[in-house]
């Protein structure tokens, strides 16, 4: 096993892409891997797949990780704000604002019926309107149903933007270590008691649609992230970094304990403590994962892993946008071989396929040209030690 000492946002990390693929993989199976009922196997598989959302907390973890390294590390640099906010935008922009124009190319097709709240999304902040109205969150065809176009998922996508974009100033304004770190906790705690008191105020149908999908609720998981960096970026970091194998080997059991907990849905416990515990478990294995030569490390390093977490974001992307049409396919399969089991193992890993090879096209042949635009808003250090930042 390799020494660790204090890491800085220049450290490669390949390990991490392998995480992005479980990750990815998980939310993909959470939405698409159940329907089978029938034995013992299909009421676990189906019990499982129920909590693989799960996935969405490990990519907040991880974004909060990265991205408070790369606002720590660079807090003295001339152009602070000018080239972070330039540098997430060619990543994230693209992908996000083409999907947008397709849709307004296929609206002549399909004839889908837009409200106006939608355009709140322009700007990311979609998620507050669509809890409110769950209409805002699909596209509905009035020609042809199986042309639906579902973006609930984007309410993740606009949690860590506004993150983004209220994070770099707090980490500018503040600068020392030990008090972000405070400072994070503090609102990571304050987040926990906020789930609460939502389930201790609402029904709980509508605490869990904003508990789940606003980033007041939701702040935890990036924070935890967040302290994990700045703790690796101590003299104790190898200290740190060990600890949070057990920081993984508690949180990890205890979260499995309160998903499979028997409670009609949704269940009070899993929306708040059992968030945070998921959060620091995730915390834990990402700690696990970046030490070089550790069995975590050489799992996640994995080259298929590696290959399909670097297309990770455009695949969460577009995974869910047809997904009345894939499920379509689902059940014409099922009644097909009289088994809708039997047509999952068809459809499903068709889906995953088109899917990765959608998101390796336009990173290649279109996100591709625009992160070519990050060389004009090189940190000083990038320019420095002529090594490149690993987000």
């Amino acid at each position: 096993m390799s020494t660790f000492g204090p890491i800085d946002f220049k450290n490669r990390m390949p390990a991490l892409d392998g995480l992005r693929a479980m990750a990815i993989t998980m939310v993909f199976l959470e939405h698409y891997a159940g329907g089978s009922h029938g034995g013992v196997l299909l009421r676990i598989v189906n019990m499982v797949r129920g909590h693989l959302g799960v996935g969405v907390d490990l990519f907040f973890v991880l974004s909060g990780f990265l991205i408070t390294g790369i606002l720590y590390d660079t807090r003295e640099d001339s152009y602070y704000f000018k080239r972070f906010f330039a540098r997430r935008a060619v990543r994230i922009f693209p992908v996000y604002y083409g999907i947008f124009a397709v849709m307004g190319l296929l609206t002549l097709i399909f004839h889908y019926r837009w409200y106006w709240l939608q355009s709140t999304f322009f700007v990311y902040l979609g998620n507050f309107f669509g809890n409110w109205d769950p209409r805002l969150y699909n596209l509905v065809s009035p020609t042809n149903p199986r042309a639906n176009i579902q973006f609930g998922h984007f309410w993740s996508l606009c949690v860590e933007e506004q993150f983004y974009l209220v994070w770099p100033f707090v980490v500018w304004m503040i600068r020392d270590r030990v008090r972000l770190i405070r400072i994070a906790g503090l609102i990571s705690v304050f987040a926990l008691l906020a789930r609460v008191a939502m389930f201790w105020l609402f029904s709980p149908e509508i605490a869990e649609r904003w508990v789940v999908r606003a980033l007041p609720f939701r702040a935890d998981a990036l924070l935890i992230g967040a302290i994990l960096a700045l703790l690796l970026r101590g003299e104790r970091a190898a200290i740190w970094q060990r600890r949070m194998t057990g920081v993984f080997a508690v949180s990890l059991p205890v979260s499995v304990l309160i998903l499979a907990m028997p409670h009609a849905w949704p269940n009070p416990w899993e929306y708040t403590l059992g968030m945070m515990f998921i959060a620091l478990a995730s915390a834990g294995l990402i700690a696990m994962t970046i030490r070089t030569g550790t069995r975590t490390f050489r799992l996640f390093n994995l080259r298929g892993l590696r290959v399909i977490g670097k297309y990770s974001y455009g695949f969460y992307v577009f995974h869910y946008l047809f997904a009345q049409a894939w499920i379509g396919l689902l059940v014409l399969l099922g009644d097909r071989f009289h088994s809708l089991a039997k047509a999952g193992l068809i459809a499903i890993p068709l889906n995953y396929v088109v899917t990765f090879l959608a998101a390796k096209f336009s990173y290649d042949l279109f996100e591709s040209k625009f992160l070519k635009l990050k060389r004009h808003f090189e940190y000083d250090l990038e320019q420095k030690t002529h090594q490149h930042a690993f987000r």
